[in-house]
C-alpha cells in the first residue's frame, strides 16, 4: 500500500507541477523521457551510455561526462575531442544512431542508455534486452531544451542543465526577437550545401531551424530530409539571397565564387557565400555550439541588425561551458574556410 501512495504521489507531482522526475523507491527515480515514457533509473546514474552524437557534449557542459562508459562521439573533431575532452575520447563506442552492436553495448553494463527518439530500430532492440531506455529529441528547438532537463535529472545536475538553458533561452529570445523586427521585403532565403554543393537539406532539419529564428528562411522549401540531390536548374528557380555550405561540403566559398555554373545565382553576384564554422562539432547542428551557429549566422546574414561582437560571444561560450580559452588565432581559426575537413557527418 505506501508503494502505490508513493506512485500516486509521483503522478501527482508530475501532473501538476511538470516535473519529469520523481523518486519511487528508495535508491531509484522515474524519468519521463521525451516520447512519455516512464523510465526507472539509479538515483545516482555511474554507468551511462549514449548512442546519439550530439548527447555526450551536453553532458560534458554539465559535468557529467565521468558517469559515461560508453559513447558515440560521431561527427566531432576528434583530435580536439581528445584535446579539451579526454574523458569523451578516451570512452569506447559501441556504434552510433542505428548502427549499434547490441553485444558491446551489453558488455559496458550500463544502467542507462540514452538515445534519440528517431532510432525506433535500435531503440525496440535495446529494450529488448532490458536495459534501461531514455529517449530525447534534439532536432526541434522546444523538444531540444525539453531533452536537456531530462539529461540534467539523470544526472542529478539539474542547477548546471538550467545554467545552459538560461543562457540558451536568452540569445535565441534575442536573436529571434530581432528577427521578427525585420520587415518582410527585408527577409533572405539561405540555401544549405550539404556533402556537395547540390545536396541540401529540408524544411524539417535544424538548419532551417535556425533560419527561421534569425528571420530568414530555408530556400529549399518543401524538402524534407538532409540528403536531398538538387539540380542547378533547381537552385536557380530558388534563388537563394546567401549560401551557406556545411563544415563537411568538399566545396569552399571561393570553389563556388568561381565556378561558371554559379556566377549568375544573386547570393553569387552579391557574394553572400559562406561557410558554416565548426570547432568541436559544427555549429549548425544540435549540440551546445548551436548557440554560436545561429549568432554567427544572423552576423553574416543580417550584419546590420547585431549589437554583438561574435568573436567575444565565441570565447565567453566555450570558457563558460567548455573550461576552453580560446586566444585570437583560435577564433582566426575557426572562421578560416582553409581548415575545413570532409567530415563523416552521420546521415539524419
Amino acid at each position: 500500500m505506501q508503494l502505490s501512495l508513493t506512485h500516486l504521489f509521483c503522478i501527482l507531482v508530475a501532473g501538476f507541477l511538470l516535473i519529469p522526475v520523481c523518486t519511487i523507491a528508495d535508491g531509484t527515480v522515474s524519468i519521463t523521457d521525451i516520447s512519455g515514457n516512464q523510465v526507472e533509473i539509479p538515483a545516482d546514474v555511474t554507468r551511462v551510455v549514449t548512442v546519439d552524437p550530439f548527447s555526450s557534449q551536453f553532458i560534458y557542459v554539465i559535468g557529467a561526462d565521468d558517469r559515461l562508459v560508453g559513447t558515440c562521439i560521431g561527427p566531432a573533431n576528434r583530435d580536439l575531442v581528445n584535446k579539451t575532452q579526454p574523458t569523451l575520447g578516451s570512452l569506447p563506442s559501441p556504434g552510433c544512431k542505428t548502427n549499434v552492436n547490441l553485444e558491446e553495448l551489453m558488455k559496458l553494463k550500463p544502467e542507462l542508455v540514452i538515445s534519440s527518439i528517431d532510432y525506433t530500430s535500435i531503440n525496440n532492440d535495446i529494450e529488448r534486452v532490458s536495459i534501461p531506455l531514455v529517449q530525447i529529441d534534439l532536432e526541434e528547438a522546444e523538444n531540444l531544451v525539453k531533452s536537456y532537463e531530462i539529461v540534467g535529472k539523470i544526472f542529478g545536475k539539474e542547477k548546471e542543465a538550467q545554467e545552459f538553458i538560461d543562457y540558451y533561452n536568452q540569445k535565441m529570445n534575442s536573436v529571434q526577437e530581432t528577427g521578427e523586427s525585420i520587415s518582410e521585403d527585408q527577409r533572405k532565403s539561405i540555401y544549405f550545401g550539404q556533402r556537395s554543393p547540390l545536396q541540401t537539406l529540408g524544411d524539417d532539419y535544424y538548419e532551417a531551424e535556425i533560419a527561421r529564428i534569425i528571420g530568414a528562411s530555408n530556400a529549399a522549401k518543401g524538402l524534407s530530409g538532409g540528403d536531398n540531390t538538387v539540380t542547378m536548374e533547381q537552385v536557380y528557380e530558388w534563388n537563394p539571397s546567401s549560401v551557406v555550405l556545411l563544415p563537411y561540403c568538399p566545396a569552399s566559398v571561393e570553389d563556388i565564387l568561381a565556378d561558371p555554373a554559379w556566377q549568375s545565382l544573386s547570393a553569387v553576384k552579391e557574394k553572400q557565400v559562406f561557410r558554416m564554422p565548426k570547432y568541436l562539432m559544427s555549429w549548425e547542428l544540435p549540440v551546445p555550439e548551436s548557440i554560436l551557429g545561429t549568432l554567427w549566422l544572423q552576423s553574416v546574414i543580417y550584419p546590420e541588425s547585431v549589437s554583438f561582437d561574435i568573436k567575444d560571444e565565441i570565447k565567453s561560450f566555450y570558457k563558460k561551458f567548455y573550461r576552453i580559452d580560446l586566444t585570437d588565432k583560435d577564433v582566426e581559426n575557426i572562421f578560416s574556410d582553409t581548415t575545413k575537413v570532409t567530415l563523416n557527418k552521420p546521415k539524419q
